[in-house]
This record gives structure tokens, C-alpha cells and sequence, in this order.
């Protein structure tokens, strides 16, 4: 058992403090963002156009940013770069709100600069991870999930109290303490790049196309993100319109903050737990564990009629959720070459987070419409209980025998 001091010493503090900013920063742009938004006028579709077109921003952007990074510029340099960048987008939104075209524009802008970094933050800390056994990825990644629920739940009072032009202050806040952390965290090099190994062999960049071709050829890596796409498919199309479940049993912008707050708390213990037992239990079936969360959220949310259901549903959304966020970075580590992983880890996050709410999101908003929050909640549970038939195949399969040999 590793001593306290050990545990918490700099380098973890400091990716505590990227996640946690980071992540603070998140909740009070797009965790929010629905609830702004009708605020504003915008109606149910539109709103769920906005996600969609986060989504396809994402979708494009987040692969040939993950390749970037794992060949030519390091994850520390991209994240100071684009959180820099964000912050006056931020305050572009405010100013263009009463413009569809112009607000779009700017949601899709701050997605671009500011999505991709989640993923690139816990590719760095696996990298550093390697470098450094101290480094707890568990612990500074729950450090993200606990200050995400504290903003939550009191940024949605905030909110009621101040009115949401306290959005891009708030958002400029958390940036610069992003930045600074970043600032004083060790960079790690781009491994996919032109060197010599330890046995002075050289080893060759592998190309766009070559990264794609082999990871697309991985069964175990394809049957893992179409799995986690459906998981997505299912979280997203309820927790985009979670204000609306919210309003359905009389609640308020304050009840909204509540129920992220319960869900991102409960991360904090789950992806601990998962910290402790990724080494001892079959990988796999730890990922089945995770998918079957959200059948469980997705019925309570189909009964919920009071705030202590929604309540339970976020409940097991941030237990499941907690555990997957681990065991989505662990596991493509572990089934893929190492010389791609940022790639491998962006490529999936965008096939299942982005693609996930490009689908998820513009049929929740018209099955929402259309039908109203049960068929919306009985669609979301099928998907979910099909991301769990669809990795069956896979669950207990080893690493693919190339990886194994090159890492």
C-alpha cells in the first residue's frame, strides 16, 4: 500500500489540478449549456442541433488531434495553446445568443478548442504513469469528477441566484487555473515519431493512414468502441435533456445542480475502486459491469415521478460512468500499439462520445418532441442492453498477439 505522502506528491497534485479545473471548466460551459440556451429561446431541437454539431466538430477534429499530438506536438503544448484559446470563445457565446447561426458557431468553435482536451489530459497522465509509478491515474481523474460535482451543485444556485451571464466569468476562471497547472506539469515526448530504441534500432513514424488501417483491423479495438458507442448512444440521450426530467417533476435550475452533483460524486469512489481491482479481475467483465449501469439509470429514469428516483438514476449513471472512464483509457492502452495510443484513445473517443451525441442527441430531441420522456427513456435502456450483447464477443478476449509483441 502506497504511503500517503507518496500518493500525494507533486506530480499527482498538479494532474489533480488539470483535471479538476479542467473539468470545472466543462460544467460550467456545456453542463449548462441546454439549460442557457432555453433560457434563451431555443427550443428542444434546437438545442439537441447544438449537441449534434459539438458532436460532428468532434468527430472530425478529435482523431487528427490525437494523431497530432502523438506525432509532432505534445499533449502540454496543444492544451496551454487551445486553453488560451477558449476562454474569449467563451464570452463569444454570450455575445452572439441572440443569433442562432453566430451562437452555433460559437459553441462548435469552443468544442473544437476544448473537447478534445479530456482525452489528451488522460493520455498524458498514462504516459507519466509509465514514467512514474507514484502516478495514480484513478486519483487525479476522481480529483475531475469531485470538483465537477461541487460546481455542479452549486453552480446551478449560482445560476438562480446571479442569472447565467455568470457563465464565461466563471469558465475564465477555471481556465487560467488550468492553465497554470499545465504549466508546471512535466511534458512527455510524441511517440509516434522517427528514433532510435533502447537497442538502437529505428523505429518509423507510422503515417495517418497506417494508424487508421491498423487499428481498424484490431477486432478486439472495434468490438470495444462499438460497445462503448452504444453506451453513449444510451447516456447521452437522456442526460441531454436531464433539465427536462428535471422540469417534469417540478424542479429547478437548483434540482439540476443537485442530480449532477449525486452523479459526478459517486464517480470519485467507483473509478477508485476500479484502481484497486483492474489488475485483478478480467478486464472485460469489469467493462460489462460498466455498460449494465446505464440499463439500471435508464429504467429509473422511465419511473422516475419524484427527485429521489432521478436521483437513483443519476446515481448508477455515475457509478457506471466511473467505471468506465477508467476501463475506456486501460483497456485501449492495454489492445493497442503504444506508438498510437493518444490516436487509439481519441480515434475511440470520437467514434463513441461524439458519434454517440451526434445520434443519441438529435433523436432524443425528436423522440422528445415527437413522443415525450418515457419512449425517450425506454429507446435509451434498448441501446443500453445492446452495447452489452455487442461486447459479449470480445469480453474475455487477450490482447491481439501483434500488440503483445510490440509493447
Amino acid at each position: 500500500m502506497r504511503r500517503i505522502p507518496e500518493v500525494f506528491g507533486r506530480k499527482n497534485l498538479l494532474l489533480m489540478g488539470v483535471q479538476g479545473f479542467y473539468w470545472c471548466a466543462y460544467c460550467t460551459y456545456f453542463g449548462f449549456l441546454v439549460l442557457y440556451m432555453q433560457n434563451h429561446g431555443y427550443s428542444n431541437v434546437q438545442c439537441a442541433q447544438a449537441q449534434v454539431l459539438i458532436a460532428v466538430a468532434t468527430l472530425i477534429t478529435q482523431p487528427l488531434i490525437g494523431y497530432l499530438t502523438d506525432s509532432f506536438i505534445t499533449c502540454k503544448k496543444f492544451l496551454l495553446v487551445t486553453t488560451a484559446l477558449a476562454v474569449p470563445v467563451a464570452f463569444l457565446l454570450q455575445a452572439s445568443v441572440s443569433s442562432p447561426i453566430l451562437c452555433y458557431g460559437a459553441i462548435v468553435l469552443q468544442s473544437i478548442l476544448f473537447y478534445p482536451a479530456a482525452s489528451l489530459i488522460d493520455s498524458w497522465t498514462m504516459a507519466l504513469r509509465e514514467k512514474d509509478s507514484q502516478v495514480q491515474y484513478p486519483l487525479t481523474r476522481s480529483a475531475g469528477s469531485v470538483l465537477y460535482a461541487l460546481t455542479a451543485l452549486a453552480f446551478g444556485n449560482v445560476i438562480a441566484a446571479l442569472g447565467d451571464g455568470i457563465i464565461a466569468p466563471s469558465f475564465l476562471l477555471f481556465s487560467v487555473l488550468l492553465f497554470l497547472c499545465t504549466c508546471f506539469l512535466e511534458e512527455t515526448p510524441c511517440r509516434n515519431k522517427q528514433q532510435k530504441n533502447v537497442n538502437q534500432e529505428a523505429t518509423r513514424r507510422i503515417s495517418g493512414m497506417e494508424a487508421a488501417k491498423t487499428l481498424l483491423q484490431n477486432k478486439t479495438y472495434v468490438f470495444f468502441v462499438l460497445s462503448c458507442l452504444l453506451y453513449h448512444i444510451a447516456n447521452k440521450s437522456t442526460g441531454c435533456f436531464i433539465s427536462n426530467y428535471v422540469t417534469n417533476i417540478g424542479g429547478d435550475s437548483g434540482g439540476l445542480g443537485l442530480l449532477m452533483f449525486f452523479s459526478a460524486m459517486v464517480e470519485f469512489p467507483s473509478m477508485m475502486v476500479m484502481g484497486k481491482i483492474i489488475r485483478r479481475y478480467p478486464l472485460g467483465g469489469l467493462h460489462l459491469f460498466a455498460l449494465s449501469g446505464v440499463v439500471i439509470k435508464n429504467f429509473f429514469f422511465l419511473i422516475a415521478s419524484s427527485m429521489p428516483l432521478l436521483v437513483i438514476g443519476r446515481l448508477a449513471e455515475g457509478m457506471s460512468y466511473g467505471a468506465y472512464v477508467y476501463i475506456f483509457v486501460e483497456y485501449i492502452c492495454r489492445n493497442t500499439l503504444k506508438q498510437l495510443n493518444v490516436t487509439a484513445i481519441s480515434l475511440g473517443t470520437a467514434m463513441t462520445s461524439a458519434l454517440g451525441g451526434i445520434i443519441g442527441n438529435y433523436a432524443a430531441g425528436l423522440i422528445l418532441d415527437l413522443w415525450g420522456l418515457a419512449p425517450l427513456s425506454l429507446a435509451a435502456m434498448a441501446m443500453a442492453v445492446a452495447a452489452v450483447l455487442v461486447f459479449l464477443p470480445v469480453a474475455f478476449a487477450k490482447p491481439p498477439k501483434e500488440v503483445c509483441a510490440a509493447n
